[in-house]
């Protein structure tokens, strides 16, 4: 397996440690060792040999969704994340009910959401690396079951509501570092990259659906059986899961047994990670690069409205981001279905920096959709031979589905990346942490985003963050 060679060697000696970051084993060899040849209790519980036969024979899509296990955490993936999405936003409705729209109390509820991201989420990796992923998986689906039919409780306690909010997003926390590091122990080779461009493309198109569906729902059966609808949902979730193998690290889920010496040694453990991770500058850019395109989709969703609005003329308020998330969305598929079909061919740290650099030129290019309009009937009423009518939406399309696969170009290949440098022993935990980076890394652009939106105007703003992603490309290539 090629190591992610991003930083270029000074010499023949430092090569070994710069390409592969982790001393003098190759990368993710443990990934390659059967239950068998693994030294005993030191790595995770695999699924048996033949498991492991039909999980490595082919590429592309149908391979992998041959694979029996992959598939049912992919619709457990599916599942859960369109119920969580939904979830949100019946929330934002019921809070909004309650306070009468009030941007505070809306506000507070997001940062209800966002905040144990940022305080929890290293320490569930801790509890993802020492007990059994399936159990972890199983268990935050159950409870998060009862969470949400806790809201039929306090459908008219605003102060019932945040409570709930913060306890279920407290529950999800493991969730997602205990499914990415399930991943790659029931999918091999050159089949993660496929795997996770299903991954990224069903995380995304999750979060179109469950907003989408969400106001329908509700508009149609009421906020009671929506919350029924997502409840069960998570139950799906949770039911599909359960065949999945125990997977474990049996050492430390041995020294797991003794709670409190388990909660005295966390704070050790997050340090462990945390020096895994600087001492692996490969994987700490990956980590960097993975928080990117999550933070300019959230600065997106917060000026796009106004925006297309008042700038481009495109739709109501409620309607508009359609005109911008749609081409985006479609974009994103496009970039997930070559990944997942001839991305194994592809040197993953290059695909990403030359992405990272395009995506800064396109959030230009999107903020400068008005000055290409312009430009472009000038070139008409100059007598050239280009068509006529285009306006602003038809100039944007294109523009928001080119940002959309460089977002696939980005993500799937990063997260690859990181999967692959962290060990099976310390995975948890880094994909925790990548959780809290990508949160708490979103807080400062979307406070400072609006500040300089109402100062300078949306365009600027995006002009202004499309050069910032195109400096930390550029930064990234000169220092490798």
């Amino acid at each position: 397996m090629t190591c992610y060679d991003l930083f270029k060697p000074t010499n023949a000696g430092s090569q070994k440690r710069r390409s592969c970051g982790r001393g003098d084993y190759p990368l993710s060899e443990s990934l390659r060792q059967s239950p068998e040849t693994a030294p005993s209790g030191s790595h995770p519980v695999l699924p048996d040999q033949a498991t492991i036969a039909a999980a490595t024979s082919g590429t592309g899509f149908r391979a992998v969704l041959s694979n029996r296990n992959f598939l049912a955490i992919w619709v457990a993936q599916m599942a859960s994340q369109t119920a969580q999405n939904s979830l949100w936003y019946a929330l934002i409705i019921m809070v909004g009910h309650l306070t009468g729209a009030s941007p505070a109390g809306i506000g507070f509820t997001i940062i209800l959401v966002q905040l144990p991201t940022v305080l929890f989420s290293s320490v569930s990796g801790v509890f993802v690396d020492r007990f059994s992923k399936r159990l972890i998986l199983v268990g935050t689906n159950v409870i998060r079951v009862f969470g949400v039919l806790a809201y039929l409780l306090f459908e008219t306690n605003v102060g019932g509501l945040y409570a709930v909010t913060f306890l279920v997003a407290v529950v999800s926390q493991p969730f997602a570092p205990a499914e990415g590091s399930t991943l790659p122990l029931l999918v091999y080779g050159e089949q993660l990259i496929t795997a996770n461009s299903l991954f990224q493309m069903t995380f995304m198109a999750s979060q179109a659906i469950g907003f989408a569906i969400a106001p329908i729902v509700i508009g149609l059966f009421g906020i009671r059986i929506t919350l029924l609808v997502l409840a069960a949902l998570f139950a799906l979730s949770a039911a599909v899961l359960i065949p999945l193998p125990p997977v474990t690290d049996r050492r430390k889920a041995a020294s797991a047994g003794n709670l409190r010496r388990l909660v005295v040694r966390t704070w050790g453990d997050l340090a462990e990670a945390t020096r895994f991770v600087v001492d692996d500058p490969p994987l700490a850019v990956a980590l960097l690069q993975i928080s990117l395109a999550p933070t300019l989709l959230l600065v997106l969703a917060e000026v796009g409205p106004a925006f297309l609005t008042h700038n481009l003329g495109i739709g109501q308020t409620s309607t508009s981001l359609f005109f911008l998330l749609a081409p985006a969305g479609l974009g994103l598929g496009i970039g997930m279905f070559i990944l997942g079909q001839w991305g194994q061919r592809l040197r993953k740290d290059r695909l990403v920096l030359v992405s990272l650099i395009a995506l800064g030129g396109t959030v230009i290019a999107l903020a400068a959709t008005t000055i290409i309009s312009s430009f472009w009937h000038t070139l008409g009423a100059a007598g050239l031979p280009i068509p006529s009518g285009v306006q602003q939406t038809t100039i944007m399309v294109p523009i928001a589905a080119l940002l959309g696969i460089e977002v696939a170009f980005i993500n799937a290949p990063v997260q690859t990346i990181v999967q692959e440098r962290a060990t099976p022993e310390v995975r948890g935990r880094v994909l925790a942490l990548q959780q809290t980076l990508t949160a708490g890394l979103a807080i400062p652009p979307l406070i400072l985003v609006g500040g300089i939106a109402a100062v300078a105007g949306v365009p600027a703003t995006l002009t202004l963050m499309g050069v910032a992603i195109v400096i930390v490309g550029l930064g990234i290539v000169y220092y490798s």
